[in-house]
């Protein structure tokens, strides 16, 4: 009885779904014929689809034909690459200025000020959550005002004026910006750091840069003091920000490092008294004079990368790179009449990806920096994978701790709509149903999400595109190249693991690595990517030997990536080149490679999973954190009792692990040297905090290694 019950259930639910499907499609093309293609701006695929080719070959008489692919350029630059999103802007400071006067009292940026901090414990930990208050936002003369106040402040403060250095040591806000564009007014160069970088790492970009001044947030001024300044003796001024929120506690410690480092013969300053002492001296006419203003191939950034493995190396970059990225950017991504842009900042403004984004919004549309993201309500998003897998595998937890129906009405909508958008169609009566519900978590406007850093997942592709109902694009660029190389367009066809074209200003070859079997000979031309052009960075500061290894004599990055030239002149990443480990039996496996494939094991939470390879031995292992929610969820399911900590050591919980990723490992056609044979269950964290993972979130692989030394061991002594 029960059985005929499930079957007659099941029948209902599939005549349920087919009458959706079928007044879905209708619905679709009542809109389409009635209003247009712009109704769903986001999956214009009519628009491309006599396209043949996204890019071009051009001429280019070194490059070798038996080992390296011609350049390719964007179909726009075939005759000439740009550097600039506006004509006659050749510097930071001029596109500033150019921004300001088309933009005037329109918003610029945006912040929630702190009411109150609140300390909640839950699961054994202290959880520091901000009240904040509404929105509150600054126009562009505001904040031009305030920039060019602070600029001149600091050159009276610390004597600082062109080609010298100042550095910024800082969470993401505001005055981050405001510091950098400050800099600019008086044409000096800006050192930027990660604030979750480490003090031995910190202290080294430090003295390398002989800083005599720079920007840290409040809370580090007892670090500087104590750890920093003694051993960077060329450091005599900080200028530092306030705490979002403190207490009187707080602000007594504030008191006592500030005091700490005058007795050490520094000079501490607020951000808003820079502020001030510039603003007088504009009132009084007093304004110091710039003694060298800025030129397109001036030196504008040493962005100091995070560094997976040595010490962070600085990346030089000119006022010419960064205005390239931007330009490169928006022309890729276009700029829809319909959509009032919202940018909501909330990665690392020291990351190279960060800073481009918010320089495209700030050119043209207006950024609206860190805030609750349901109360800015963005309508563009820029990350890093990690951040998109996160959310993909919270919202899959959720779902699958759903009723049945529930789950049943997702999974149906979901498939549903995939196969719709892989046929150029959108899904309006699912999106009302179910997919706007997953949009207004982020606001309701969202109109676009770009992902950069490093590859992303077709799962989460796929999620964000399906769940998000906006544009997702890829990107691919470096420190090294401003972030820029490639980039999808902002409404070509949807097309998962796939990274677009060359942007405007850059050109692209492929160059074989026959030791890794990836030649240009192949059906579709695969080796490194290497990158020229206007974005691409001078190299790195004071290491000549690592800038004569990476950047080539004719002008190329060499980024280390293997990437696969498509037959419509687009580029996907297959392999990473400095990441691949030699087995005992000769065999070559890319560790980032096979990260990427088991980390969609539901079971790994997002950047979760380091894999392994011993030159001694035929197989890898691998570490494993757990993710908690669907791991609770699945013991719950199989009646398992206890914590996480006894659940991981459950067997049927291994076993259920090694199924999964045997399963993985079947979908994605790896070799059997390729399998994980052992792996270790752990329930620990990955930060930047404790070194395991970069401030870009990539893994720092001889620092996990290190730790888990003694677990990497015991796997290997254990029989495959």
């Amino acid at each position: 009885m029960i059985k005929l019950l499930e079957l007659a259930l099941s029948f209902v639910g599939s005549v349920v779904a087919f009458g959706i499907n079928v007044l879905d499609i209708l619905v679709y093309y009542l809109l389409k014929f009635t209003i247009g293609l712009n109704w769903a701006t986001h999956d214009l695929r009519e628009v491309f689809k006599n396209v043949k080719s996204y890019s071009v070959e051009v001429d280019d008489g070194s490059y070798d034909p038996k080992t390296e692919t011609k350049p390719r350029r964007a179909l726009e630059s075939a005759e000439g690459l740009a550097y600039t999103p506006i004509e006659g802007v050749n510097t930071m400071k001029q596109l500033l200025a150019k921004v300001v006067a088309d933009n005037k009292d329109k918003p610029c940026l945006g912040y929630r000020p702190a009411i109150r901090k609140i300390v909640e414990k839950k699961e054994g930990h202290d959880w520091e959550i901000i009240e904040f208050s509404d929105l509150t936002y600054e126009s562009y003369d505001k904040i031009y005002s305030r920039i060019k106040n602070f600029g001149a402040g600091l050159a009276r403060v610390t004597g600082l004026n062109s080609h010298h250095l100042f550095g910024i040591y800082e969470d993401t806000r505001k005055e981050w910006l405001m510091c950098l564009h400050g800099c600019y007014q008086y044409n000096m160069v800006v050192m930027t750091c990660y604030a979750s970088l480490g003090d031995e790492s910190l202290c080294a970009a430090i003295n390398e840069t002989e800083l005599t001044a720079m920007l840290v947030n409040e809370k580090n001024l007892a670090k500087m003091a104590n750890v920093i300044v003694p051993k960077c003796p060329t450091l005599k001024n900080i200028i530092y920000t306030k705490a979002i929120v403190s207490d009187e506690n707080e602000k007594k410690k504030t008191k006592d490092a500030v005091e700490a480092l005058e007795k050490k013969g520094l000079k501490v300053l607020p951000f808003e008294e820079v502020e001030q002492i510039g603003e007088s001296d504009y009132k009084s006419n007093s304004v110091i004079p710039v003694k060298e203003e800025a030129t397109v191939n001036s030196l504008a950034l040493i962005m100091y990368t995070s560094g997976t493995t040595a010490q962070p190396k600085g990346v030089m970059i000119t006022h010419k790179n960064i205005l390239s990225i931007i330009a490169g950017a928006d022309q890729k991504i276009g700029d829809d009449p319909n959509i009032e842009y919202k940018y909501l900042a909330y990665l690392p403004l020291a990351h190279i990806l960060e800073m481009a984004a918010e320089h495209v919004t700030l050119s043209d549309r207006g950024a609206k920096p860190k805030g609750d993201i349901e109360v800015v309500a963005p309508t563009v998003l820029a990350g890093v994978p990690r951040v998109f897998d996160t959310i993909k595998k919270g919202a899959f937890e959720k779902i699958k701790s759903s009723p049945p129906f529930v789950q049943w009405l997702f999974h149906n909508a979901y498939n549903y709509k995939l196969d719709a958008i892989r046929h150029g169609r959108e899904s309006p009566i699912w999106n009302f149903l179910v997919f706007n519900k997953f949009k207004k978590l982020v606001g309701g406007k969202l109109a676009l999400i770009l992902s950069g850093g490093a590859a992303l997942s077709k799962e989460t592709h796929e999620f964000l595109r399906v769940c998000m109902s906006c544009s997702v694009i890829q990107g691919y660029g470096l420190t090294e190249t401003s972030a820029g190389g490639c980039i999808q367009y902002g409404y070509q066809p949807f097309t998962p693991k796939n990274l677009g074209s060359p942007i405007i200003t850059c050109q692209i070859k492929l160059i074989s690595v026959p030791e890794m079997g990836y030649t240009i000979h192949d059906e579709e031309p695969r080796g490194e990517i290497a990158i020229k052009g206007n974005n691409v960075s001078l190299g790195y500061y004071k290491q000549d030997q690592l800038t004569k290894e990476a950047y080539t004599s004719d002008g190329y990055f060499l980024t280390g990536d293997i990437g696969v030239l498509h037959k419509d002149g687009t580029f996907s990443i297959v392999d990473r080149k400095k990441n691949l480990t030699k087995l005992v039996n000769g065999e070559y496996i890319a560790l980032e490679k096979l990260e990427s494939v088991y980390g969609n094991c539901p079971f790994v939470s997002p950047n979760g999973i380091m894999v392994y390879g011993d030159s001694d031995r035929d197989y890898p292992v691998a570490l494993i954190l757990v993710q908690p929610g669907y791991t609770k969820q699945w013991a719950h399911e199989q009646g398992i009792q206890g914590d996480l900590n006894q659940i991981i050591k459950e067997p049927r919980l291994i076993k259920a692990v090694a199924a999964s990723l045997k399963e993985e490992a079947k979908k994605n056609n790896l070799q059997r040297m390729e399998e994980i044979k052992h792996f270790k269950l752990l329930l620990d964290e990955w930060t930047p905090e404790n070194e395991l993972l970069t401030a870009a979130m990539k893994l720092k692989r001889s620092n996990i290694v290190k730790r888990y030394k003694t677990e990497i061991e015991e796997m290997y002594a254990t029989r495959p």
